[in-house]
């Protein structure tokens, strides 16, 4: 007849040559059987298994006591406890979300990862979960200038209090009064240097300025978040004469007129501006700029005429340009000419980077017809 096991305690029951013995603790089965383990709240889920049997961790959501205004720092984070959980479970705190948008996560499982004996519910209201929080703050630094061209500017930056922020502008757009604080157009600064001064406030915790193959200073400095502070810095050049050095210069060539034979009717040239294709270590200045154009007499069309305006030389040896243009009815003589715009200032190149000498640098003259 079929064995039964459901409610009633067998002692010893005597099969072939197997024993098989059923112990029960008031109406608690000590016999391996199905527990149910279970967690209410926000993320409330149940799941059954055998005990000894691997078990899913269950989570516990928490967040800063004000999300907006408070958060963790890794060392908090570290330091969490969750009490209240039952005998033989235990959890682990992470963190996800960034500066003001912070939330964590409780993993609750038991001790070995696997099901317990009994059947059981973890009840959030019994729990207590302990972290540390940090409120977070901002520095507003003012970066002066005294130098009119230069506009000033002010940057916050923000993080929790204790931690670090880091700022950094350059003197494009900054400057010291009576410091040449950025080079002229071919120039470029051969060395590092400059200095960040603190006017007022908060000073930093640390600084650095570089110019090395700039024509400007750049500056970047550190502060440690104290709550809601304020700064005010000047980047200065640090240089009584400062150390520069002229830029790799452009070839610029007119390599036609002069023709052997005029070539066809009406203005024609072959222009070359490029820094060559050799392997010099000589640095280049991003801001050189040239312009190709005619003035011409004769013909019905106004005088000069632009082939190129404001570009940047090819960095290699190309095949010459060829530009033509007819100035109208009539004959007369043109001359060709290549500007760049090499020694302009550095204010006036930050106020119109189109701003060329008004004289050019190569021209050669022929006539046409």
């Amino acid at each position: 007849m079929p064995l039964n096991l459901a409610q009633t305690a067998v002692s010893a029951l005597k099969i072939g040559e197997n024993a098989l013995t059923a112990i029960y603790s008031g109406i608690i089965r000590v016999y391996p059987n199905e527990v149910t383990v279970s967690i209410d709240g926000a993320n409330a889920s149940s799941q059954s298994g055998t005990p000894g049997q691997p078990m899913n961790p269950f989570i516990y959501v928490v967040t800063p006591s004000n999300v907006s205004n408070y958060g963790w720092t890794d060392a908090q984070i570290a330091a969490a406890t969750l009490t209240g959980l039952p005998a033989g479970f235990t959890a682990t705190f992470s963190a996800s979300g960034s500066l003001g948008a912070q939330s964590g996560t409780w993993t609750i499982t038991t001790t070995d990862g696997n099901f317990p004996n009994t059947d059981t519910s973890i009840t959030v209201a019994s729990l207590t979960s302990t972290i540390a929080e940090t409120t977070w703050g901002s520095i507003a630094v003012s970066w002066s200038s005294g130098a009119s061209q230069y506009a000033s500017v002010t940057q916050t930056s923000s993080n929790f209090v204790g931690l670090s922020v880091s700022q950094s502008v350059d003197s494009r757009s900054q400057a010291s009064s009576g410091i040449q604080a950025a080079a002229p157009v071919g120039t470029l600064y051969q060395a590092t240097g400059g200095t960040v001064i603190t006017v007022s406030g908060q000073a930093p915790t640390s600084t650095s300025t570089t110019s090395l193959n700039q024509w400007y200073i750049t500056a970047d400095a550190t502060w440690t978040i104290a709550g809601t502070g304020t700064a005010t810095c000047s980047l200065n050049a640090g240089y009584s004469s400062p150390s520069t050095f002229i830029a790799r210069v452009p070839i610029m060539q007119i390599n036609g007129p002069p023709w052997n034979t005029n070539p066809s009717d009406n203005i024609q040239c072959y222009l070359n501006v490029n820094y060559g294709t050799g392997s010099g270590t000589q640095a280049i200045d991003s801001r050189v700029r040239w312009w190709g154009y005619t003035d011409f007499t004769g013909g019905s069309y106004s005088s000069p005429y632009n082939f190129v305006q404001n570009a940047a030389p090819d960095s290699t040896q190309p095949t010459n340009r060829y530009y033509q243009y007819y100035p109208g009815t009539g004959s007369g003589s043109y001359t060709i000419n290549i500007a760049n715009n090499i020694g302009i200032s550095a204010a006036a190149y930050i106020a119109d980077s189109t701003t060329r000498n008004a004289s050019p640098a190569v021209s050669t003259s022929w006539n046409w017809t």
